[in-house]
């Protein structure tokens, strides 16, 4: 398995998944797609989960700016 290249500086993921019909949402530091299958560090440990159990993946920027996004402007302008 080999790793792509953190081009963005992204350094975390929040990631959602299914559980039992229950949904959890965990922070992990690093994170793989490989065959199907999500490969997530979740508080120092390896964790696997099928892709089809995901339901979100949100990359958290690692230097986060100070001008607002296109959704909060257009929110600030209402």
């Amino acid at each position: 398995m080999t790793c792509a290249p953190n081009l963005y500086g992204i350094n975390m993921y929040v990631v959602s998944v299914l559980d039992n019909g229950d949904q959890r949402t965990f922070v992990s530091e690093s994170l793989k797609i490989l065959d199907r299958i999500v490969y997530a560090t979740i508080c120092g440990s390896p964790k696997q989960f099928l892709l089809s159990e995901v339901v979100d993946i949100v990359p958290v920027d690692a230097n986060p700016t100070k001008a607002p996004t296109t959704r909060n402007a257009a929110s600030l302008v209402q």
